[in-house]
């Protein structure tokens, strides 16, 4: 053999030694992740961060080691459990989420970190050479539903404010083609125009503004507060209580039952006889 070809051997043999430990050493790798690491404004259902690696993670042996390989934990340190989802397809996608049939909450406005362990493996067995961490904060409530309230607030206001000026300038437009009516009729002019005489075309108008009066006048009924009714005879609308014909007596003598009776009746006959009286007129007036 030449010793140009063997050079030549020498050296593809260690241009594949050297691709095939490149490719050792990278092994498993992460991909991108959702949300991605640093992010902010996360949202608090379904708390949870999606993985993505360069390789297939669905075999039954690389799921029974790579279970205990994934941990979150709030800013106080304390664990929070998951549940960890591998992918049926050969995707390499995982999913890691809280767990919230074990009471799981999150928390407003709260940094979260999931931790991926080295040593998570693939289907052909390759690892993942460190640790890798993923920090995101979840989005702070409080904020956000002041800043709804505010605009709910802003958005009533401006549709009461446009419907109060609309309903405004409604009323001008009406009352001022009323005056500008009344200011523009010429009787000369229009019985000119319709052949008819001056009396008969002011008659007409007068008319037609006496119309106009009546439906303004309705109009504006509606809009007047109603005004108290007055009693006049409480008797009529309460119970045990009398109608007084005439001013109590002074001395304790009169206050007597009998003599509250007897001025009661007293009263009534007055009020029988009077009636009798207005009665008796009424029919020697009409004979």
């Amino acid at each position: 053999m030449k010793r140009g070809t063997l050079i030549a051997i020498l050296t593809a043999i260690m241009v594949m030694a050297c691709s095939a430990f490149s490719f050792a050493e990278g092994g498993l790798q992460l991909v991108s992740s959702y949300p991605e690491d640093g992010q902010k404004n996360t949202s608090m259902e379904n708390l949870g961060v999606k993985l993505t690696f360069n390789n297939p993670i669905n075999s039954a042996e690389a799921k029974k080691i790579d279970a205990d390989k994934f941990s979150i934990t709030d800013e106080d340190g304390e664990k929070v459990p998951i549940m960890v989802l591998f992918s049926e397809k050969n995707d390499g996608l995982v999913l890691v989420v809280a767990n919230v049939d074990e009471g799981f909450v999150a928390k407003n406005n709260s940094e979260y970190t999931l931790k991926i362990s080295a040593g998570l493996v693939d289907n052909e067995g390759n690892e993942l050479a460190k640790d890798q961490t993923i920090t995101f904060r979840t989005y702070n409530q409080k904020v956000n539903n002041a800043v709804n309230m505010v605009m709910m607030f802003i958005m009533f206001g401006g549709i009461m404010f446009l419907t109060m000026r609309q309903n405004k300038q409604k009323e001008e437009e009406e009352n001022s083609s009323e005056d500008d009516s009344k200011e523009a009729f010429n009787p000369y002019r229009e019985a000119k125009r319709t052949g008819k005489s001056v009396e008969e075309v002011k008659a007409e108008q007068a008319r037609k503004e006496e119309k106009l009066a009546k439906k303004k006048a309705r109009k504006n009924k509606g809009k007047e507060q109603p005004q108290e009714k007055k009693i006049e005879n409480c008797a009529e609308l309460l119970n045990n209580v009398y109608h007084v014909h005439a001013p109590a007596p002074i001395s304790k003598e009169d206050r007597s039952v009998n003599a509250l009776i007897k001025m009661r009746k007293d009263a009534a006959r007055a009020e029988k006889a009077e009636k009798e009286a207005r009665a008796a007129a009424r029919k020697k007036k009409r004979n």
